[in-house]
Parts: structure tokens; sequence; C-alpha cells
């Protein structure tokens, strides 16, 4: 387990929002529902100042934000039920010279996220001041709606013409490792294997009420960090309100926090 001295969570929303997959390449762009942690660490990195892409240089491998964050832990929840978000095609024409070298215009489909919002969490090691930074900018512009109005960058939720708001700011100290016997995670976490969440969600007896709720089960494969050559790696990630057992091996191989009633996944 990383050294953790606080968590702060706070709420990010947009009208729109577009996380693009790098793995099409036609005029139909698609986006991911769950916004990929390398977008958060460059939300972060806008928020204190940290350079990105525009920003690197030449011999640069990467931005500023991502060294400075590559091991920050997080966590993320969709503030949508079941964790899916509207989304529409919008069409619209790129006319820059680079887009059409034969002289013609770029139709360009792209798939956009309507109304997108998530509650972040963040861990925060204060010895490193990098995350100092974090807890600085965070609390220091908390306002009485928990508002930040005041950025080093404006961030945005995936294209710089999605501004998006920070809300709700909240800092959590008293953190627990200990679980309850059943339980349900109230984030995303890695789904390690096929038959991962078969084997090891608590089975519900049909007399008891408290489990008698009906489970939704969400899956995307998100991009967690990059590799040598700047090119995404992945994991496979569930979201569910599902029950589970703390003694199953599942479960022990997840960074799971207790902050008040709720468990969430770092990674």
């Amino acid at each position: 387990m990383s050294k953790i001295d606080k968590v702060i969570s706070f709420d990010v929303e947009s009208d729109f929002g577009m996380f693009k997959k790098p793995d099409v390449n036609n005029p139909i762009y698609f986006t991911y529902n769950i916004i990929p942690k390398p977008t958060l660490l460059g939300i972060l990195g806008a928020i204190v100042g940290f350079g990105g892409y525009s920003q690197m240089q030449k011999g640069d491998d990467f931005p500023q934000f991502y060294k400075e964050f590559e091991d920050l832990l997080i966590s993320v929840a969709p503030l949508e039920k079941r964790g899916v978000f509207q989304k529409r095609i919008i069409k619209y024409n790129n006319t820059v010279g680079y887009a059409n070298k034969d002289g013609g215009t770029l139709n360009i489909s792209e798939q956009t996220l309507i109304n997108p919002s998530y509650k972040i969490y963040v861990a925060l090691d204060l010895s490193k001041s990098s995350n100092q930074l974090i807890e600085k900018y965070l609390l220091a512009n908390k306002a009485e709606n928990g508002y930040i109005p005041n950025y080093e960058y404006i961030p945005y939720m995936g294209k710089n013409e999605f501004k998006l708001d920070i809300k709700n700011i909240q800092v959590f100290e008293n953190l627990s490792h200990e679980l309850d016997e059943v339980f349900a995670i109230s984030t995303l976490f890695q789904n390690r294997g096929k038959v991962a969440l078969k084997l090891n969600e608590q089975e519900r007896d049909p007399f008891d009420i408290s489990m008698s709720e009906t489970y939704f089960y969400y899956f995307e494969r998100l991009p967690v960090l990059f590799d040598e050559l700047g090119q995404y790696q992945y994991e496979n990630f569930s979201y569910t309100n599902a029950k589970f057992s703390k003694d199953s091996g599942f479960i022990q191989s997840l960074e799971l926090v207790k902050i008040c009633d709720r468990v969430i996944c770092l990674y």
C-alpha cells in the first residue's frame, strides 16, 4: 500500500466531453465513457500550472504534468445512474490545411458525451512537492459552494472547447483499510480476469431484503498510463453496485480504502 496522508475528492462536470480513442483512424472518432487517468492527470496539471503537450521541448519523452503525477493514485466514480452517459454524434468540417492536403474539406463525425460528470478522489503523499501543490490549489481556492475559480491553466473535459467546472471539494484524513465482511465498491475498479466478478460477487439471499436490489454492471477498457513509446497501456475496469466478500483473492488484489461509509479503489 502506498503512503497516503489524505484523500481529496471533488466533482468535475461539463455540458459536453470527448476523450478520444486513439485506435480509430478515420473521420469518425469515438470517445471513452469514463474519463481516463492520463486525462485526469492533465486536468490536475492544468490546475497547478504544470506544462502540457504544447509546452513539450525537443527531447522530452512526456509532458511535465505526466512526469510529476505518473505515480499519483486516483479513483473515479461516474455521477450518472449505472455509469453510462448519453452520447451524440456531432458532425463538423475541418478546414485546416494539414487536414486537407488535396484542397478539399474534411468532414468529421465525432461522438460526444452529454453532461459528463465524475467524482474524483486523489490520494496525496504530502512528502512530494507535486502533491503539496494539488492540496494548495484545491483548498486555497475552495469557495463556499465548492467551486474553484482560479486555475493556472483552464482545465477542460477532453477538448479545449469543453470547459469544466470543479465542485464539492472534500478532504478525508481518517482513512481505513479495514473492510466490512460484505461491501460494495463505490468507484471503478480493475476487473482482473474474465470471470473475476462472477467468482467473487457475494451470493444474494433472495429472502434478505438488504440484498434484493437489482445489480448493474458496467465494463470498459481504459488507459491508465503511457509506455516508453508514449502509447497507452490499458486495464479492464468495472463499475457495479454488487457486493463482495473481503476474503476473496480478487478483492485483496485491489488497493481499497474506506472513507466514511464508502469503499473506493485507487489505481
